[in-house]
């Protein structure tokens, strides 16, 4: 797999799979609290078009694989061999 197919991962299902939702969303993105860090005011914004994130509090943003880096603190190599496993459920 590529790695820009790795990339098509969709960040809002990868998101509600972890059991994060958003706190506002319009069909074009949504808001959430982010994921990366606690805070009570939702800052973290999903462009569900453009498939990237933005964590507007940490000011920090990019593709799945940048998010999946960020969330579990691994590195590129085992973000994209995480992401191309068929069962997302399973992190390490």
């Amino acid at each position: 797999m590529s790695i820009e197919q790795v990339k098509k991962n969709d960040i809002r299902a990868f998101l509600a799979q972890a059991g994060i939702t958003p706190v506002k969303e319009t069909p074009s993105g949504g808001m959430y609290l982010s994921p990366l860090r606690k805070e009570d005011t939702a800052s973290f914004h999903v462009d569900y078009t453009k498939n990237l994130w933005y964590d507007h509090g940490a000011g920090v943003g990019g593709s799945i694989i940048d998010l999946v880096m960020r969330m579990y603190q691994t590195d590129f190599s085992h973000a994209v061999s995480y992401l191309e496993a068929p069962d997302l459920s399973r992190v390490q």
